[in-house]
């Protein structure tokens, strides 16, 4: 699995928010995180296809979704992790 640079931004920036709220919510937001993480490794193809070959898994307890490709059988790609206020469309424009 290969998180792109700005999906791990996106997380330390998510991170560090909930940190200034809570320290506990900020580690409760990591776990949840890596779990789904966790999750998407094990099986990649289980999550909603959301654009040609992007897929989405959104988090439990957190209003965020990880975006993900499938490159190969054996390669997953993180390219995002965006609030689900925001643009879906918003990770295609960016380069990293």
């Amino acid at each position: 699995m290969r998180i792109r640079i700005l999906a791990q931004q996106e997380a330390d920036e998510i991170f560090d928010y909930y940190g200034n709220i809570n320290s506990t919510l900020a580690l409760m937001f990591l776990e949840v995180l890596y779990a789904q993480l966790d999750v998407i490794s094990e099986n990649p193809e289980l999550f909603q296809l959301k654009y040609k070959s992007t897929r989405v898994r959104y988090l439990r307890k957190f209003p965020f979704g990880i975006y993900y490709r499938i490159v190969d059988e054996s390669f997953i790609e993180i390219l995002s992790i965006i609030h689900t206020s925001r643009n879906p469309e918003i990770w295609k424009k960016r380069k990293d």
